[in-house]
């Protein structure tokens, strides 16, 4: 055989075993790409890693946001530089890809549109489009509190911690603390504002502006005795304290949490779940009452209301503070709607109707929370759930039809997503939330198109006594579920492992983009970086003075031509050259050992 084909084979069978020592014998120090290439932390086997603190994830959402500038100066686009007066951050608790592509087919089929494949969302038409890593830092599938912690403040930090970084302590209220978009915007003058279809005090909306170690801490009864004194309940910091008691807008549900509980509440369709139970004060405070006297020497008087009918009378043009709440709980699931409560499209038309106002403000910054959608999908409630990103969609669309798209920045996005499958092979057309296979007719088992990875779902279809010997005869046959069992909004989906709640899924969520500064959402990144791009899109907190952009549309300026050089160095240079080192080491060892 020729020199040079021995050589060739040499070399490619070292190549390859080069790249498995790489994977599967890492070389003792190497650097985590995964939060920001060059600027992440060093890992030694034998020693701790730094702490993932906020000004650790401070470096890493400058360093995306850097890179993703640098990447539109290549290709010589200039729309990041555009800036938002306003911002608009809409959450789908829950909402990963298999529920907006099932959410999809949902609406098609419940608006009777065709078949309902080809369905659209309103923000499938968003021009920009990026995918985010929703991890905590001590958990590989998040919860709603640190990934609202993360969206909000631009810190990642721990499962269960609010507004804290991951030097919290139970016993230091102080500790850790981080800013929100909502404090970065109200000290720009900015009004701000909170919708919701959860408790106020609920993990993503207490997360614009609570501080506080546990997210289940929003009465005071739930705080536990060795933290009283050092933490405040989430319900008192959403009245007592900026940036919370400086909201325009707070709308949702949660009563209970803020001393006011409604005894005669009716409650038509009984759900089941965590979700549905509810912490009451013990210290017999009506906060309500004592926010209404915060702002009682007001220009204008604020509004609290209780109903939808009170909500839909607040005369926007005058009012600057509203509270609104609904429920002792969370607002009852769309779909079983109670007498009273008012929609999330209702509650976001009279929101944008307050913060819109053309008066001195100079614009807003409003989160709008689809928050049940996740806890439909808790209790394997399928159709709640997709009926709850239904009524999400239509609220969107009420942003989309009351806003300026030259002014307002809109987000929509997931906090986390969910254990939810959309599996096959459902016929085109075929019911979204019916069987997925009923036109095979020899298959020995019918199974529905969409189905959950755990949940409470397990024990409802679990064939009684089963010992099964197969799959076909553990589950009981769907036939045993009459249509209207299994049309009813508390039907639950089969779950294949038993838990009382589905968990969240670990997979990274979409992020939907439209307005100025929308281009900065683009390819994967770390979901902290949502932060950063409402901050530098609208010329508040950390990243405002990233470069003489602000100042630049601030002054009616020329923006910075597209040549002009960064001061700031470029990620993508520092982090190949990272890689370099590593991998050539790691060859030499390899070639060293065959002697070559």
């Amino acid at each position: 055989m020729h020199s040079l084909v021995i050589l060739g084979l040499l070399l490619g069978d070292l190549v390859a075993i080069s790249w498995a020592g790489v994977t599967t014998q890492p070389p003792q120090q190497i650097r985590t790409l995964s939060a920001g290439g060059d600027i992440g932390p060093q890992f030694d086997v034998g020693k701790p890693k730094e702490p993932e603190d906020a000004e650790f994830w401070h470096k890493v959402g400058l360093r995306q946001l850097e890179k993703t500038i640098k990447h539109a100066q290549r290709l010589k686009e200039d729309s990041y530089q555009k800036k938002a007066r306003n911002i608009i951050i809409f959450i789908g608790d829950g909402m990963g890809i298999s529920t907006i592509s099932a959410g999809r087919i949902y609406k098609g089929q419940y608006l009777k549109h065709g078949y309902g494949e080809e369905e659209t969302l309103i923000f499938d038409d968003f021009p920009n489009t990026g995918m985010a890593k929703t991890y905590n830092v001590d958990k590989q599938v998040p919860d709603s509190a640190g990934t609202a912690t993360a969206i909000f403040s631009g810190s990642k930090t721990h499962y269960g911690a609010i507004g804290m970084d991951a030097t919290r302590s139970k016993k230091n209220g102080q500790q850790g603390r981080v800013q929100s978009v909502m404090e970065w915007a109200q000290k720009e003058g900015k009004r701000t504002g909170v919708v919701t279809t959860t408790r106020i005090t609920h993990a993503t909306p207490a997360a614009t502006y609570a501080h506080i170690y546990d997210r289940d801490w929003e009465c005071d009864t739930e705080v536990p005795a060795e933290s009283v004194g050092y933490h405040v309940d989430i319900a008192r910091q959403l009245v007592e304290n900026a940036p919370g008691n400086r909201f325009n807008v707070i709308l949702g549900g949660g009563m209970s949490p803020m001393g006011i509980l409604n005894a005669s509440e009716v409650k038509t369709t009984i759900f089941e779940g965590p979700t549905e139970t509810i912490c009451s004060r013990g210290d017999n405070r009506n906060l309500p009452a004592e926010w209404l006297a915060h702002h009682a020497n007001d220009t204008v008087p604020p509004a609290l209301v209780h109903n939808r009918r009170d909500l839909l009378n607040v005369n926007v043009k005058k009012v600057d503070h509203l509270m609104g709440l609904f429920r002792n709980n969370h607002i009852t699931y769309s779909i079983a709607r109670e007498a009273g409560e008012p929609s999330l499209q209702e509650m976001t038309e009279t929101a944008l109707g307050i913060l819109e106002r053309g008066d001195e403000s100079n614009g807003y910054v409003l989160l709008v929370e689809g928050g049940r959608i996740d806890q439909g999908h808790h209790m394997n409630y399928a159709r709640a759930a997709l009926h709850e990103l239904y009524e999400f969609d239509l609220a969107i669309q009420a942003a989309v039809n009351n806003t300026d798209p030259d002014e307002t920045l809109i987000l929509v996005t997931a906090d986390h997503s969910h254990a939810v499958t959309f599996n096959g092979y459902a016929l085109r057309g075929a019911d979204i939330l019916g069987t997925a296979n009923s036109h095979e007719k020899n298959d020995p088992m019918f199974y529905e198109t969409i189905s959950y990875a755990n949940g409470p779902g397990y024990w409802d279809h679990l064939a009684n006594d089963s010992r099964p010997q197969n799959s076909s005869n553990m589950w009981m046959p769907l036939k045993h579920f009459t249509a209207e069992e299994r049309a009813a909004p508390t039907y639950r989906h089969l779950a294949t492992v038993p838990r009382k709640d589905e968990t969240h899924g670990g997979e990274d969520v979409a992020v939907f983009a439209y307005g100025p500064g929308s281009s900065l959402i683009r390819g994967v990144f770390e979901q902290n970086y949502l932060a950063y791009v409402m901050s530098y899109a609208g010329c508040l907190g950390p990243a405002k003075d990233f470069d003489d952009s602000c100042e630049d549309h601030k002054d009616g300026q020329k923006e910075r031509p597209l040549d002009k050089p960064n001061p700031k160095r470029s990620g993508a240079s520092v982090v190949g050259a990272s890689l370099i080192p590593i991998l050539t080491a790691a060859t030499a060892a390899i070639l060293r050992g065959h002697g070559l």
